[in-house]
Order: structure tokens, then C-alpha cells, then sequence
């Protein structure tokens, strides 16, 4: 058993596509440290995978390979909809070249896997999504791309029915109506099946990344199981030999630690703040967070903050280190 889910996310005015996945990978035998959530090599597309590993791991890796070998597909400039015609057929010759199973069925032999993929297409101005899956009536992948019109999310797995049912009751008691945009609420989706015992298959360190238009891919690790447990990266332990430089995710608020900014600044001085004391005054009016501020601003206002706490540091170990006569 596994779970997948895109969808779209809506900041402000900005939109982003969002793919997460639990990590559990089984097959006679689990995991709960596989990687399931795959960047290809042009950084405006993402795979993830359910199903059978033994069938997903050499498409995705085949894919990667043609891909990274290729000038026309890593070039970015070759739209998100011509990968996506070659990541079919490309997944049709490899699963039908497949030989020597005896007297097995080839619908048996392969398996039962589907895979997300998706991105930003420059041609279209927008995000896609598409669901794809071989099918035995015609010998060949197909793809089903997630309705821009609808609701845009899309969930691979296992209990599909249960999770809209929680997306739905999430939406809910956020005071919130079904629309096109989410925020967060199908990764806390994903989070609540991943603890509830019941589905004990769906399981392992949720695995995290978004597309920024136009086409950036971005990676999150996840505190796991909870802000006070272990740094996490798709699905795996954090280690000082392995400590991926990318921002990490409280999994019970969903919020990136370290981006909070304060909501309150006792004083605003030129003295502390220098040359920056106007654009503070300007994000902190009356002292108070404005609302709204842009990724931009608010990328300003941590680096001042993180400059003024770091020469603040320096100052303390200047004066530590002073020696009385």
C-alpha cells in the first residue's frame, strides 16, 4: 500500500505544484526509507510512483538516463507535453519488450504501478498533471491529465475514496469551501493515513518537493514524526555525513521552521537596524507585521535578521575574550 497526492497550492498570488508521498516500499519484504518522489534532470517535472518497485525503479531510471543524455529533452526550452509523449511511449517499449515468464500471464508478470508526473509547460503558461498507467486493452501507458477547470489535486494508491473523504472534511473545518486551490490540507491528509494504524502499508516520513513557475523544482525535508523527532529526507534520516542543504517541514503545523517571521518588533532603530531601518519600518508598521508581505520581502527581512544576530554574536565573544588587566 502507498499514497501520492498533487495538487496545486495558492499563496497569496502565487501558485505552486506540490507532490508528496509516503515512503514505504514493499514487495514480500518493507521499507520504510525508499525514495518513491524523483527530480529529472530539468528541473521543471516531477515523478513519484505506487505500485510494484520491481517494475517503477527501471522506468524511472531509464527515464532519467534519456533524459540527462539528451540535449533536446533536458532542454527546458522543449515543453513539459513532449516529455510527457516520450515518457509514454518510452514506458510502452520497456514493459512490452519484457520476456522469457513462462507460461505466466503478462497481465500478471507486470504488475499492478502508476505513476504521477507533472510540471510547468512555458507553452501553456500553467501547471499539468497526469496520471498514467499501462493498459492491457491496448498494450500501451495511457495518461489522464488532472482537470485545470476542477479541483486541482490528484491521489495515487491505495484508499483513494478514504482520502478525498478527509480532503474533504479537512477543507471543512478550516472554514473553507472545495475550490481549484488548496493549501496545504492534502499533505495533512496524507499525514493522518500515514499515522492511522489502520493503514499500516501507507507509512514512512512523508517526501515533499514543489515546482515554482516558471519550472524550479524545490526539495523539503520533514521533522519526523513530529517537530520534536528527526530531520528526515526522502524518507531517510538525516546524518552529519548526509545533511542535504535544503528546509525542512513541521509536519503538525506544515510550516517551513525557520521562515516565521515575528509578528511584533519592539523597536525599530537605526542604530540596530542601520541602512534597512525604513524598509523594516515598512514591513513592521507600528511596529507590527504588515500582512501579505512578497517571498521577496520576506527573504529581506530574514537575511537583516540573521545579519544583525550573527554581528550581535560576534560583539559577545569580542567581549568574552576581552582579559582584564
Amino acid at each position: 500500500m502507498t499514497l501520492c497526492v498533487s495538487w496545486i497550492r495558492k499563496v497569496n498570488e502565487t501558485e505552486e505544484l506540490i507532490f508528496a508521498t509516503d515512503s514505504c516500499l514493499s514487495g514480500g519484504e518493507r521499507w520504510h526509507s525508499g525514495v518513491k518522489l524523483f527530480e529529472l534532470p530539468r528541473r521543471d517535472c516531477l515523478i513519484c510512483f505506487a505500485g510494484e518497485t520491481t517494475r517503477t525503479y527501471p522506468l524511472i531510471l531509464n527515464l532519467i538516463s534519456s533524459i540527462k543524455f539528451d540535449e533536446h529533452l533536458s532542454n527546458t526550452h522543449t515543453d513539459i507535453v513532449e516529455v510527457l509523449d516520450y515518457l509514454t511511449n518510452l514506458f510502452t517499449e520497456l514493459c512490452n519488450s519484457i520476456m522469457d515468464y513462462g507460461t505466466q500471464d503478462f497481465q500478471d508478470v507486470l504488475g499492478e504501478f502508476e505513476f504521477l508526473f507533472g510540471g510547468w509547460s512555458w507553452k501553456q503558461g500553467s501547471f499539468k498533471v497526469w496520471k498514467l498507467k499501462y493498459a492491457f486493452d491496448t498494450n500501451a501507458f495511457i495518461h489522464n491529465a488532472v482537470d485545470e477547470n476542477e479541483m486541482f489535486y490528484e491521489f495515487i494508491g491505495d484508499e483513494i475514496d478514504k482520502a478525498e473523504e478527509l480532503l474533504e472534511e479537512e477543507i471543512k473545518n478550516n472554514g473553507k469551501v472545495l475550490s481549484r486551490h488548496f493549501d496545504m490540507e492534502p499533505f495533512k491528509v496524507l499525514l493522518k493515513m500515514i499515522r492511522n494504524t489502520e493503514y499500516n502499508y501507507i507509512d514512512g516520513a512523508i517526501q515533499i518537493a514543489k515546482i515554482h513557475p516558471p519550472g524550479t523544482t524545490e526539495f523539503f525535508g520533514v521533522y519526523w514524526p513530529s517537530i520534536g523527532g528527526k530531520k528526515t529526507f526522502l524518507g531517510k534520516d538525516v546524518t552529519f555525513d548526509n545533511n542535504p542543504a535544503v528546509k525542512f517541514i513541521d509536519p503538525d503545523t506544515a510550516c517551513i521552521i525557520g521562515e516565521e517571521l515575528p509578528e511584533t518588533l519592539s523597536a525599530i532603530e537605526e542604530s540596530v537596524y542601520g541602512i534597512n531601518t525604513d524598509f523594516i519600518k515598512k514591513c513592521y508598521p507600528g511596529g507590527k507585521l504588515r500582512g501579505r508581505l512578497s517571498k521577496w520581502e520576506i527573504h529581506l527581512v530574514r537575511s537583516i535578521f540573521n545579519d544583525i544576530a550573527y554581528a550581535q554574536f560576534l560583539e559577545n565573544e569580542k567581549d568574552d575574550n576581552t582579559i582584564e588587566p
